[in-house]
């Protein structure tokens, strides 16, 4: 009995694959994930109403990203948010922060452009913050 138990777990162990497959990417893992990032940090920025300061880091985060849309809407971001924020940091009373306020909103929007013809519609799946709304 104990010889029979034995002989049929060596076949067992020789049918089957040496190795399992890898799981297959769930829709909540995206396979860009420096864009899911930059994405995920531009919803919170716009829903929060954040500093410049945090839109950096955002471009930053999208310098990695494998879709050029999403790397060049971090780029104008990471300019206006470098523009917005020495302002901030300056807060000179007799300068009018406004036009650079302006396209920073503009480059925030930019970026979740790219980030939702990359993506789809928001909210996406591997992020758990509530959508933007709209401040018009």
């Amino acid at each position: 009995m104990i010889r029979t138990l034995v002989v049929a777990s060596l076949l067992l162990t020789a049918c089957s694959p040496a190795e399992a497959p890898s799981p297959a990417p769930s829709s909540t893992t995206p396979s860009d994930k420096a864009a899911a990032s930059a994405c995920t940090r531009v919803v919170r920025s716009i829903e929060a109403k954040d500093s410049p300061m945090g839109d950096v880091t955002t471009a930053m985060a999208s310098i990695d990203s494998t879709d050029p849309a999403v790397r060049e809407a971090g780029q104008r971001l990471g300019s206006a948010a470098k523009e917005a924020g020495d302002l901030w940091v300056k807060n000179d009373p007799t300068v009018d922060t406004g036009p650079a306020n302006q396209r920073l909103a503009d480059a925030r929007q930019g970026m979740l452009t790219a980030c939702t013809n990359l993506f789809g519609e928001y909210p996406w799946p591997f992020t758990r913050t509530p959508a933007p709304t709209p401040s018009r």
